[in-house]
């Protein structure tokens, strides 16, 4: 992965790398996620068909803004049949494969780990879970995918909508862009919460 730095003086920005240096592969989300079990194989499966279908190949760059931090890192997959497409529902596509390549992210920046799907009236699409200075932190993680260019719009959306999670000790969404790869993954700033 690589890390945009700005320079002063308006010089253009410059990538310098990151510490561990290493893409994402799709093919480790289980390993990752050790909760997912069977389900991660139909998540990764349409995460590349949605790359895929929108002109990508396994090693494309994901521009990816974590916390606003702009880093860009190489995707890696196993090449699905774009031949099988019309097996699976388009939207399920979109969304299964935006959250194979969220989980996949919010991995590798911020050790997060799934513990549970969560519910529609959660407000969110899964439950996440990091330690804290060896203190177990939960995390409502909201994922979405889109097609269209722009993630911003549905960024702000998700953001609104995770922001109702109660019980947590913080709140994330996840908007995924298949047109050109990217993913952005914000934290809701500061919410009281009504279950605590």
């Amino acid at each position: 992965m690589t890390k945009k730095r700005s320079l002063s003086a308006g010089q253009a920005e410059t990538p310098s790398p990151m510490t561990d240096g290493a893409g994402i592969d799709l093919a480790s989300l289980c390993d990752m996620h050790p909760r997912l079990r069977e389900m991660a194989a139909i998540m990764v499966l349409r995460a590349a068909l949605g790359l895929q279908r929108n002109n990508h190949s396994p090693g494309a760059e994901l521009q990816m803004a974590i916390e606003s931090v702009e880093l860009r890192c190489i995707l890696t997959w196993f090449a699905a049949d774009l031949g099988t497409v019309e097996q699976h529902d388009s939207n399920r596509i979109t969304e299964d494969g935006a959250e194979a390549i969220a989980l996949a992210v919010a991995h590798k920046t911020k050790d997060w780990r799934v513990v549970r799907r969560m519910q529609q009236e959660e407000h969110a699409d899964w439950l996440l879970e990091h330690r804290d200075r060896e203190v177990r932190k939960l995390v409502a993680f909201e994922v979405s995918g889109t097609d269209d260019k722009s993630i911003t719009r549905r960024l702000r959306d998700k953001l609104a909508q995770v922001a109702k999670s109660v019980d947590v000790d913080q709140r994330c969404a996840g908007v995924v862009g298949f047109k050109q790869p990217q993913v952005a993954l914000q934290s809701v700033k500061k919410v009281r919460t009504h279950g605590h």
